[in-house]
């Protein structure tokens, strides 16, 4: 029962964070093409968001390894 609850988690970590990741590259590649918007601009956004994204997989990954190295 465990193993199912944390299949559950990762599927819903995983389909989460590609949404994140997904609609912030769809919006950045909406600015970018926009005269209006700096481009520069743009890419001092995408270096934090992808790093907070990439970091919470890798936590989560990280959590698990540890929790089954503990059962």
């Amino acid at each position: 029962m465990p193993e199912k609850l944390t299949v559950q988690i990762i599927w819903a970590v995983v389909i989460t964070l590609g949404l994140i990741v997904s609609s912030t590259v769809l919006v950045l590649l909406i600015a970018l093409f926009d005269p209006v918007v700096d481009n520069a601009e743009i890419f001092k956004m995408l270096q934090p968001a992808f790093n907070t994204i990439v970091g919470a997989f890798v936590g989560l990954l990280g959590g698990l390894t540890i929790s089954k190295n503990k059962t």
